[in-house]
Formats: structure tokens, C-alpha cells, sequence
């Protein structure tokens, strides 16, 4: 089976880097809310290519700065950072952290690959031109104070992503509030983009999709009546479908399969 990951740019997801531009070109704070499993996370961590940008940052030995950092860590401008669930009394000190360690990879990648002068700058949002703090329903007033303070003094766009209704807590905070220039509701996905994401999760499975095969349009018609355009359901349940058919050596995807790998989720309210 073809284990190579994608990630579908939908139409929400290029709606979100619209949002995310704007910010920046304004340097406004903006808030996206949506439902939980709608890809708001995903889509952030896409956009600031997060994943590669936080292994280049992971060293444990200063001699390891840098030393397997590529150029494209010198596009890297933008922080990704998950609100804490307990207490947040060292989230400026995180934030501030990543944004050091960014400058330090760049710096010396430049010295080691480029042949620049070494040379740190003491401003580590120097190079940054957006900060996405994602699960902000956690945060209580003073630390969203906190991030204020950072937007204050930095002059660096800022992205608030949480649930819905969180547009309306913010609002209770006018110093806060009156810095939010966007919003952006995430929506869920459309049905012809869940159609296009299942043939990729066909795909992916080393499978072919034939809607003309009523089987294959069933267990189609069962995944969208499941999932209700929930990204995060659709990967979930995918990741159990695989496992049904490894297990019982199946080479198609059926509503049994479909109902079968339900079965083994627990899904809430969608």
C-alpha cells in the first residue's frame, strides 16, 4: 500500500492563506474559529511548513546548529505555537525561544553554507512576520495579555485559532479586540471536496476508485454520510479502514469495510 502522504490544498485551505496574508500586509491580529477535525490545524502547520521548520530547530549541542538546516529555512517567517492546557506563566519565554532558535539555524546556515559574516541579531522576531498560536480557547486573560504585550512591542502579525464562539470571548477584552483586524470562520468541506480527498485516500491505500462500481460508490455515499465534510474524521477513519483490510486481506473498500472501521471510532457530535 502506498504509505506517501498528501496534503489537498481545498478551497478552505487557500481561503486560510489568504487570511494569513492579509494579517501580515496589515499586521493585524486575526481569529480563525471552527468546528474541532475541520483541518484548522493542519492547514496552519501547512502554511508555515511547521513540521520541517520545528526538525531543523530541534538541536540539542550548539555545534549542531545549522548543520543540517537547507535554504529553505531562510523562507521560514512564521512561528507556530500551541497554547498550553495548563498554566501558561512561560509562554512569552516559549514563544521568544522559537523565534531564537529560528535565527540561530538561518544565522548559521548562512555562515556554513553561504560563507556569510557570523552574526546574531538580539531581536529574535527579526525575521519573523507572523505567529499562529493555535488551541488560544485555553488562555485566560492574562495570558492573552501576554501575547499583547508581544504584538505590542514586536510589531509582528498575529493569527488566534480556536472554537467557535471564541471571537465573541475575545470581544470582552477591548484592549485585546480593538487590535483584530480579520476573522475567518473554517469551514467544513465541501461535498465535491470530500469526493476529490477520498480518491487521494484511495490512492494512498494502492487502490483505484471506480464510480461506475456501485460498491465503490456505496462505501463513497457511507464516508460522506459519516464524516459530514470532517477532515479529521475522514483521516480517522481511513486509518481504520486500512487496518480492516490488512487484516482481512481485502483488496476493496465496501460499505461493510466502511461500517466495520465506524465501529471502531468513537464519534461525537459532528
Amino acid at each position: 500500500m502506498n504509505k506517501t502522504p498528501y496534503f489537498i490544498e481545498t478551497k478552505e485551505y487557500k481561503r486560510f492563506v489568504e487570511f494569513c496574508q492579509a494579517c501580515i500586509k496589515y499586521k493585524y491580529i486575526g481569529i480563525c474559529y471552527g468546528l474541532p477535525g475541520v483541518g484548522k490545524t493542519l492547514s496552519a502547520k501547512q502554511y508555515s511548513n511547521w513540521n520541517w521548520v520545528e526538525k531543523q530547530i530541534d538541536y540539542k549541542k550548539s555545534e549542531e546548529i545549522g548543520m543540517n538546516a537547507d535554504e529553505k529555512i531562510l523562507e521560514a517567517k512564521t512561528i507556530f505555537y500551541t497554547a498550553p492546557a495548563i498554566r501558561a506563566t512561560k509562554m512569552t519565554n516559549e514563544i521568544d525561544m522559537i523565534g531564537g532558535k529560528m535565527g540561530m539555524v538561518k544565522s548559521m546556515y548562512r555562515v556554513l553554507q553561504l560563507g556569510a559574516e557570523e552574526k546574531y541579531s538580539t531581536n529574535v522576531y527579526e525575521e519573523i512576520d507572523l505567529i499562529i498560536i493555535d488551541e488560544i480557547d485555553r488562555l485566560k486573560v492574562q495570558h492573552l495579555e501576554q501575547l499583547r504585550d508581544i504584538y505590542d512591542q514586536k510589531d509582528v502579525a498575529m493569527i488566534f485559532i480556536g472554537m467557535p464562539g471564541i471571537e465573541k470571548r475575545l470581544a470582552r477584552y477591548p484592549q485585546l479586540y480593538s487590535r483584530i483586524g480579520f476573522a475567518h470562520e473554517f469551514d467544513r468541506l465541501s461535498k465535491d471536496e470530500i469526493h476529490h480527498i477520498l480518491e487521494y485516500k484511495w490512492e494512498e491505500l494502492g487502490l483505484s476508485v471506480q464510480l461506475e462500481d456501485f460498491a465503490n460508490y456505496e462505501a463513497f455515499t457511507s464516508i460522506i454520510k459519516i464524516t459530514s465534510g470532517n477532515f479529521r474524521l475522514i483521516q480517522r477513519l481511513f486509518t481504520q479502514i486500512e487496518r480492516i483490510l490488512e487484516i482481512n486481506n481485502l483488496e476493496t473498500i465496501t460499505t461493510e469495510v466502511v461500517e466495520a472501521a465506524r465501529d471502531s471510532l468513537v464519534i461525537g457530535v459532528k
